[in-house]
């Protein structure tokens, strides 16, 4: 497998556990920049009965370790917790008042964002992509041995174009040399990675677990490319946002969710935690848990970091659409002065 910027003699393992400890030994500072304490803040909620949009994915982990393990409880907070297909689908969801938090990566935020298309800020970091964590699969038969290699090629992208995979994906084509617009792009959700690339349906795929252990396992396809790597190393992919008005006139709710969701964040970082919600949420059988490849959940928000994402999307205006030159920290929320 090769990366962006040098070559790697292996896959390292990463565990989402050292990464969250290493996170919290930097002195970052909590989610919404109070105690991690359970105690509930002060004073009660103002909507304790919240609705919280996710996806069947890894990043959304934390949300059902949260649920079941009751720290929305602890924090006066009656979550439903509502299963989307993707972001395509949470942001009307949003916009109409049908849902309170949300998860959505950054690049699809970003553009709704700058486009007028999605009135939300951030509230919580979810999700930060490792080497090993987000990687380009190819089927056995299919040799890729440099980033010249999947030029012509059949390569899975995930709906929209432009999203955080096929910006990676193109950013680190062009890192080492390879032209992204001489790449056959097909759409494939990422579920349905391991199925396009038994059938043939494309040579290569970008994946994210739990997709990519099962296609390795079930097609015995091959791990070519990490993504996330070189400038792209560390990157944020997603957040929670909660709709503007919401927030403003909820803040506490807002500080209450966040104090939840770092506990969470923090807990996910133990794969037994992992074990108890991913089988559910992802499909995935639970012996598969410990053998994920999972990157970071972040306990801090950090307008720097999510400004990367940014960077990268106006390294390809014609796929990421950003409407005005907007800084990430205009979109992360503040709670009002007590």
């Amino acid at each position: 497998m090769f990366t962006a910027g040098k070559h790697a003699g292996g896959m390292l393992r990463l565990t989402a556990a050292a990464a969250a400890t290493a996170l919290l030994a930097a002195g970052c500072g909590i989610l919404d920049g109070s105690s991690s304490d359970s105690s509930g803040g002060s004073g009660q909620v103002e909507k304790p009965n919240v609705r919280i949009g996710i996806i069947a994915s890894i990043d959304d982990a934390p949300v059902k370790v949260a649920e079941v393990n009751g720290y929305f409880k602890e924090q006066g907070l009656n979550a439903e917790v509502k299963l989307f297909q993707s972001a395509a689908q949470t942001m009307p969801a949003l916009n109409n008042g049908d849902l309170d938090f949300s998860l959505m990566n950054y690049v699809t935020y970003f553009q709704a964002a700058s486009q007028n298309k999605l009135d939300a800020k951030i509230v919580a970091d979810a999700y930060q992509g490792t080497p090993e964590s987000f990687v380009m699969l190819a089927r056995k038969d299919v040799t890729i041995s440099s980033a010249k290699d999947f030029e012509g090629k059949k390569v899975s992208v995930h709906q929209p174009p432009g999203n955080i995979g096929d910006l990676l994906f193109r950013s680190t084509l062009r890192d080492n040399g390879a032209d992204p617009t001489k790449v056959n792009y097909v759409p494939v959700p990422f579920p349905n990675i391991p199925k396009a690339l038994e059938t043939k349906q494309i040579d290569a795929g970008i994946a994210i677990e739990p997709f990519m252990t099962k296609a390795e396992k079930e097609t015995g396809s091959q791990r070519v490319l990490k993504v996330i790597a070189g400038p792209t190393l560390d990157m944020p992919l997603s957040g929670y946002v909660s709709p503007t008005k919401f927030a403003q006139a909820n803040p506490k709710t807002v500080q209450a969710f966040q104090r939840a969701m770092t506990k969470a964040q923090s807990a996910s970082g133990d794969r037994s935690n992992l074990v108890k919600v991913v089988p559910e949420l992802t499909g995935v059988d639970p012996a598969t848990v410990p053998l994920l490849n999972i990157g970071v959940f972040p306990t801090s928000l950090d307008a720097t970091r999510l400004q990367r994402v940014i960077s990268l999307m106006r390294s390809y205006p014609e796929l990421s659409q950003l409407n005005q030159d907007i800084q990430a920290s205009t979109f992360i929320y503040s709670a009002p002065a007590s």
